[in-house]
């Protein structure tokens, strides 16, 4: 019935390896890592000693990725080295009540005796005012906007007219039932990602292109479109299809005409034209399953570019 007796015996334990193993790869003594993470040394020295690479890592019933795990561990200890305890505390704290609230603790809840079926606690604990499918719609897309954050390479995808990332309601009818980042989402000089929290109703864009594609998928973003994003596109094997909106003012008919003409696309590309830049929409039913492929593609973006 306690949603936190999963966050003790499956969440922390789990970030508490992932964040120590960081720590000390920057050279941080056991002894300094046992204080920032609340252990004792002892125990610090069983999580290193530790067999097993970090990809294999058990979850315990959680159902999170490898990328964003690796992410979010990575940015909270960036904050530490840099002591900035309560920041770190924030980000691996709200983290966990997105995962619980998104759904994704579920598997591990049951372990409990509880059944899923029955079961929205931590999703009506984190949005009391909403629904439960807008709740864990709007979980789904701010955790994803989490992972985003912490990568050091997003930045370099967003395009001039700036990204903006929406998730649809199951059985979505109007803007109302797409929440995105009102304002989109911008970076500083230094690569920072900055965004406001997902609303519904704050895209009107991303969410005439959901709606127009009548359920096919319920989440996507924009990010840049070059010749270099091309071939990212091309060695992870994502499949696109291409229009132009220089000649067209409903980009949102053009995505459907694509998508109907390309049942197996992931991604459509807008090579844009003279005054229009050009932007790639990548589409999934998760958003945070789509911030991973998202971040993966910058990963090689960068390393292609740098």
């Amino acid at each position: 019935m306690f949603p936190e007796a999963v966050a003790l015996n499956s969440y922390i334990p789990l970030m508490r390896r992932l964040i120590a193993r960081r720590l000390k790869q920057r050279g941080i003594s056991q002894t300094e890592i046992a204080r920032m993470l609340g252990i004792t040394q002892a125990a610090v020295s069983k999580i290193l000693r530790s067999q097993g690479s970090e990809a294999n890592i058990q979850t315990r019933g959680l159902d999170v990725g490898d990328t964003e795990l690796r992410l979010v561990a990575s940015k909270a200890a960036d904050l530490l080295y840099e002591k900035n305890i309560n920041e770190a505390g924030i980000l691996v704290n709200r983290y966990w009540w997105l995962i619980a609230a998104s759904g994704d603790a579920c598997r591990a809840h049951e372990r409990y005796g509880w059944r899923k079926s029955e079961c929205y606690i931590c999703t009506k604990l984190v949005y009391p005012d909403l629904d439960v499918s807008r709740g864990l719609t709007i979980a789904d897309l701010e955790r994803a906007l989490l992972v985003l954050s912490a990568s050091k390479t997003f930045h370099m995808l967003i395009p001039e007219v700036r990204s903006n990332f929406a998730a649809a309601i199951p059985g979505a009818r109007n803007i109302y039932d797409v929440a995105a980042v009102p304002g989109r989402i911008s970076k500083t000089k230094e690569g920072e990602i900055i965004y406001r929290r997902p609303a519904f109703g704050a895209s009107k864009h991303l969410a005439s292109i959901l709606l127009s594609i009548k359920g096919r998928y319920r989440v996507v973003i924009n990010i840049r479109f070059d010749q270099t994003l091309r071939r990212v596109l091309e060695d992870l094997g994502v499949i696109y299809g291409e229009f132009s909106s220089a000649g067209s003012h409903n980009v949102a008919a053009e995505v459907y005409r694509v998508l109907e003409e390309c049942p197996n696309c992931r991604a459509v590309v807008d090579v844009g034209g003279r005054g229009v830049e050009p932007v790639t929409y990548i589409f999934g039913e998760r958003a945070v399953r789509v911030a991973e492929l998202v971040v993966e593609m910058a990963e090689i973006y960068a390393a292609i570019v740098t």
